[in-house]
C-alpha cells in the first residue's frame, strides 16, 4: 500500500490563520511589491551576530537615524539635517547601520544635482533575543 497522500484535507491549512486570512495578507504583500515600498508587509527578516557586537555598534546617534528612517524615508542629506549632525557623519552611521542590516541605501536622481541615496528601514521593529549566560 503506498503512503502517498492523495487530497488535501484541513489539516494541509493548520495554523492560527484562515485560508482567507493568508490570501488576504498574500495580496497585500503583492500590492506593495508592485508599488515598490521600501517595507513590504508581514515580512521578517532575521539576522544573527554577537549580542555585544550588535549592542557596541547600536551607539544613540545611529538609533535615532534608524528612528527617523523609521517615520520615513530619507536622504543623507535630510537626515543630516533632523538630526543636527554633519552630512559626512551621518552617512559613515548609515554605512555601519546597513553593515549591520537595519536600513538599505538606494542611490536615486535627484533633477539637477546629480544622485542622492535614500536610506530606508529594513524593518519597523527590532526583537532580541540574547544568551547572555553564553561564554
Amino acid at each position: 500500500m503506498s503512503s502517498r497522500k492523495t487530497k488535501i484535507t484541513l489539516d494541509d491549512f493548520a495554523s492560527n490563520r484562515t485560508l482567507g486570512e493568508r490570501f488576504r495578507r498574500s495580496r497585500e504583500v503583492a500590492r506593495a511589491l508592485d508599488a515598490k515600498a521600501p517595507v513590504l508587509p508581514h515580512a521578517r527578516t532575521f539576522r544573527c551576530m554577537e549580542f555585544e557586537d550588535f549592542v557596541t555598534q547600536l551607539t544613540p546617534k545611529r538609533l535615532e537615524l534608524l528612528r527617523l528612517t523609521i517615520q520615513r524615508q530619507r536622504s543623507i542629506a535630510d537626515l543630516a539635517t533632523a538630526s543636527h549632525r554633519d552630512q559626512s557623519a551621518v552617512s559613515r552611521d548609515v554605512s555601519r547601520l546597513q553593515m549591520l542590516g537595519l536600513v538599505k541605501v538606494e542611490s536615486v536622481a535627484n533633477p539637477g544635482h546629480g544622485r542622492m541615496k535614500i536610506v530606508s528601514p529594513v524593518a519597523t521593529r527590532i526583537a532580541i533575543d540574547a544568551d547572555l549566560a553564553a561564554v
